[in-house]
């Protein structure tokens, strides 16, 4: 069998997926209930509330006010709904043939919301605030032991994301909190194309 079955109750063959069987309420919930480093850190912690703070590390950090990168910053991991979230040593282990998987189930994404140029054209930039959540991520979250992660010297981890503060959300107060940032800034980047619009038909009729 190789179609698995998705919150929405939607079969997803994943030999073959692609734009149209994605969907971001799968997306929400499968997210928010994913968690990140198999389980290690101190509390749960998803890769919905990971995808919410790469999303405001861009805009914080760096200063990011287009929607269409702070989407593309949120639907970063977005393929995990389908992949699941598998350890970075892991994906060393299983090599080209997992990327090889999840470059398709990425690609799936990012053409379903219309991100495939804008991830291309800003992809150093969405990489820097990914490794730089993770870098905070393993200073607030994980032991004090064990090997020191690249990231953190790479990137240094930023001090003003209080996970403690969020450390009461359940499940379903990520899920809620990843929809609303999304259908946030899809509204934002519809309200710009459509002035973009505008001010093209405008210069027509000039």
């Amino acid at each position: 069998m190789t179609w698995m079955l998705t919150s929405t109750g939607q079969a997803v063959d994943l030999r073959f997926i692609g734009a149209p069987d994605i969907s971001v309420l799968d997306i929400a919930h499968h997210l928010s209930q994913i968690n990140r480093y198999t389980g290690a850190a101190r509390r749960p912690y998803s890769v919905a509330e990971h995808s919410l703070l790469v999303c405001e590390i861009l805009q914080s950090e760096c200063g990011v006010r287009n929607p269409r990168v702070l989407l593309a910053a949120l639907m970063h991991d977005a393929h995990e709904a389908y992949t699941s979230d598998l350890s970075t040593p892991m994906k060393q282990v299983v090599g080209e043939a997992w990327r090889r998987e999840e470059a398709r189930a990425e690609y799936a994404v990012q053409e379903r919301f219309g991100l495939v140029s804008v991830v291309a054209q800003h992809r150093d930039v969405l990489r820097w605030a990914d490794l730089t959540a993770l870098s905070t991520e393993r200073a607030a979250l994980m032991p004090k032991a064990g090997p020191a992660w690249p990231a953190t010297t790479s990137h240094p981890p930023i001090d003003w994301w209080d996970f403690d503060a969020r450390a009461k959300f359940t499940w379903t107060d990520w899920r809620q909190a990843f929809l609303d940032r999304f259908a946030e800034l899809n509204y934002e980047r519809r309200l710009e194309r459509e002035c973009v619009h505008d001010v093209d038909h405008e210069g027509a009729a000039d």
